[in-house]
């Protein structure tokens, strides 16, 4: 690649106000084993399209750190659900980006088994077995505190779960549960809907990382009508997108109407905007209406 033609990620990125400087990306650190700037996911069910990608920011891209974030997506042949998760590793911790792993597929294999039982979720069950599953890893790490503290001292992330269900007309209804600072929102006609900005006691379940846990923890839910859209996304989507009213809500809300290819959804994830250098890692579910 010519040197004006270099930028990170997936090409030249989609470029939403002042651009970031051009520069390629050094190569991450190996800390615990392989980990690829950029990884992305798409399929479709019966009742959903899905969407997911995780992109290493721009900082990490300079410094050659590891992208911290992560996702896990999984469908249920049983319910036609759909059961998604997105994480952010706590930037100060050694391990973060193993951690994000660790909570992800710890905390949608649980709600997989939940459904394979046909049961209903217990959240603070849910996320539990996700703190547990950091507890578990960090038990085989050296160190000389407990294996509590040292899943804390390593491995701290965020954690954001959705279960969502199709209906009949073809819409759809979620859950979304989070400890830390991850949010879901639904786009719906170019309108955004935050699910987690006025929940009750939000500030403690914002400051919270796992393996801890709040000391209130529930499920929002939501209505997802056919054409709209649930995204799940972690800070480094939030801080940029804010309210939705800005140049990166207009670019978003412009593309995610109906579901775009999944490396064009990494790209408009990969966009370039000066001061958000952020990891980040977004999921769109759509409702396909009924067939």
């Amino acid at each position: 690649m010519s040197s004006n033609q270099s930028a990170p990620g997936l090409g030249r990125p989609l470029v939403i106000g002042t651009p970031v400087a051009e520069f390629e990306p050094r190569p991450p650190r190996r800390v615990g084993g392989y980990r690829p700037d950029t990884a992305v996911d798409g399929w479709s069910s019966a009742a959903f399209t899905v969407r997911a990608a995780s992109v290493r920011g721009y900082q990490h891209r300079h410094d050659g750190t590891p992208r911290q974030d992560d996702f896990a997506v999984s469908w249920h042949e049983g319910t036609g659900a759909v059961v998604a998760a997105v994480a952010d590793g706590v930037s100060s911790v050694e391990l973060a980006h193993l951690g994000a792993t660790l909570a992800c597929r710890s905390a949608t294999d649980q709600l997989v088994r939940v459904l394979d039982a046909g049961e209903e979720p217990d959240w603070p069950d849910v996320m539990r077995c996700a703190g547990w599953a950091l507890v578990e890893f960090a038990r085989g790490q050296a160190g000389a505190d407990n294996p509590s503290a040292r899943a804390e001292r390593l491995l701290s992330t965020t954690l954001l779960v959705a279960l969502v269900r199709p209906r009949e007309d073809g819409s759809a209804r979620a859950q979304v549960c989070r400890v830390g600072d991850s949010t879901g929102w639904v786009l719906d006609g170019g309108t955004w809907t935050c699910l987690t900005e006025e929940s009750p006691g939000i500030a403690e379940v914002a400051t919270v990382a796992l393996p801890h846990l709040p000391r209130e923890l529930r499920a929002e839910s939501v209505d997802l009508p056919v054409g709209s859209v649930l995204l799940l996304g972690t800070d480094g989507v939030g801080g940029a997108l804010g309210d939705g009213a800005g140049l990166v809500g207009a670019a978003f809300a412009g593309a995610l109407g109906s579901p775009p290819p999944p490396l064009e959804f990494a790209r408009l994830l990969d966009f370039s905007r000066e001061t958000f250098d952020d990891d980040r890692t977004m999921l769109g579910v759509w409702p396909k209406g009924a067939p």
